[in-house]
């Protein structure tokens, strides 16, 4: 048996360890209660936490799970987390899961080099809420 590269490498092949183990969810959640797109979701992210690879990005988890919306991605994780399958932690660019039921986590991305969480759209800025800045002011004309 030949060990995976990444997540999706290990997802599509049919022999790999990982698609064949069951996967670990905690006591308050049923194995049959995840539907087919979530449990495709959910085996590529525990497989990243298992081997120490980053969370997969969107797109890889639309395609697995067969997918054309580039929504489906974020919409599967967010189920997950609302589930109480996995804990997500934001950032601008990429995210850290850990899965509850064993408590692994995904690893870093390679190119995540600050910890900035993630501000959404339209969100106040820090100066509107009271919050210390490190922008200088505008001068007053």
């Amino acid at each position: 048996m030949k060990q995976a590269g990444n997540c999706l490498d290990a997802f599509w092949d049919e022999e790999a360890a990982c698609s064949l183990a069951p996967l670990p969810m905690p006591p308050h959640i049923p194995a049959d209660a995840l539907g087919a797109a979530e449990r495709i979701a959910y085996r590529l992210i525990n497989h990243a936490a298992e081997n120490g690879q980053p969370c997969p990005v969107n797109i890889d988890i639309e395609v697995a799970a067969g997918f054309n919306s580039s929504s489906m991605g974020p919409k599967l994780v967010r189920k997950l987390e609302s589930r109480g399958l996995i804990r997500v932690s934001r950032f601008q660019r990429f995210r850290l899961v850990e899965i509850v039921a064993t408590g692994k986590q995904t690893a870093r991305h390679p190119s995540m080099q600050a910890d900035r969480p993630l501000v959404r759209r339209g969100a106040r800025s820090a100066s509107a809420m009271g919050l210390p800045s490190d922008r200088k002011p505008y001068a007053a004309r």
